[in-house]
Parts: structure tokens; C-alpha cells; sequence
């Protein structure tokens, strides 16, 4: 074998960095892990959540730089709380009752072995509004993702939302 011929930027099989070359199944099964967890939250639909995330999964949420809070990953599935007395959830990020919807983009992945990888992706929040006909764009941000496979299903092991930027 040619050195550097079977791996990217001319590394070989003796540096010390493995290299996986993942298959067509394992990029789908990453995609679907990350897709779950957008549908789970447009959906408000938690077994979407349940196949993007591992039992013990976790979100640490970045709301500005040096300030994180780690929750479980079920935890963010929940709705809203309820205002004092009861009623509906009211409010969201931008301070109205109108619910957002979730742009996730340009997603990168990496592969470290065949039974873990890595996500970075932007999103982006947009908050609707059909009576005035305008939109608000609200919360846009990053996803930093470690997902496992284990008995060959990736899904999400933790997950850091950044807001705004580092």
C-alpha cells in the first residue's frame, strides 16, 4: 500500500490517530439520530426524542459563553412550565405565545472509531407571526454532538446548544 493512499491528508495505517471509513448506513443512522431530535422538538412529540437520544443522554445548554446548565435530554422534551395557577404555557424566547419553528443547518460530522462520532451544526430560530404577517428571527446558534452506536443505532450520547456564538 501507497502511504496515505487509503486515508485522508496523506495519513497512514502507523499514525497514531485510527481512521474509520464509515458506511452508507452509518451516515443515514447519524442523519436520522439528529433528525429525531429536531422533529421530537417541532413535534413536541418525546419518542422522537427517545430514538435521537441514549437513556442517560444530556444537553448542556450554552445561553452565553462560560455559562453552562446540563439537563437531561427528557427534560428538554417537556413542555413549557404552566404559569402560576395554572392554564397554558405561555411565552417562549422572544416574550410572545407564538411557537418557534426550529431551522437546523448545515450539519458536519465526523467519525473517531466505528462506534462513535462527533456533530457540529448551526440553527436557527424563527418565530412566526400570520396575523401581522412578519416573522422574528430569535436564537440562533450551535449544536455540539457526541453520539455512540451500540447494537448498530447511533443516537445521541450529549448534546451542547450553544447560543449566539463562543
Amino acid at each position: 500500500m501507497t502511504a496515505g493512499a487509503d486515508y485522508p491528508g496523506g495519513a497512514t495505517a502507523n499514525d497514531a490517530t485510527p481512521y474509520y471509513k464509515p458506511t452508507v448506513d452509518d451516515w443515514v443512522a447519524m442523519n436520522a439520530a439528529v433528525e429525531n431530535y429536531t422533529l421530537g422538538l417541532e413535534l413536541h412529540d418525546p419518542a422522537r426524542f427517545d430514538k435521537a437520544f441514549w437513556p442517560e443522554g444530556s444537553i448542556i445548554i450554552q445561553p452565553e459563553p462560560g455559562n453552562n446548565i446540563t439537563i437531561p435530554y427528557r427534560q428538554a422534551a417537556a413542555a413549557p412550565p404552566k404559569p402560576v395557577g395554572g392554564g397554558a404555557p405561555t411565552g417562549n424566547a422572544i416574550g410572545t405565545d407564538i411557537p418557534p419553528w426550529h431551522l437546523a443547518i448545515s450539519h458536519h460530522f465526523e467519525f473517531q472509531s466505528p462506534t462513535r462520532a462527533t456533530h457540529y451544526g448551526y440553527f436557527l430560530s424563527v418565530y412566526p407571526n400570520l396575523t401581522t404577517k412578519t416573522s422574528t428571527v430569535g436564537l440562533p446558534g450551535h449544536y455540539e454532538d457526541i453520539l455512540e452506536k451500540r447494537d448498530g443505532e447511533w443516537r445521541i450520547l450529549q448534546r451542547t446548544t450553544a447560543i449566539g456564538s463562543k
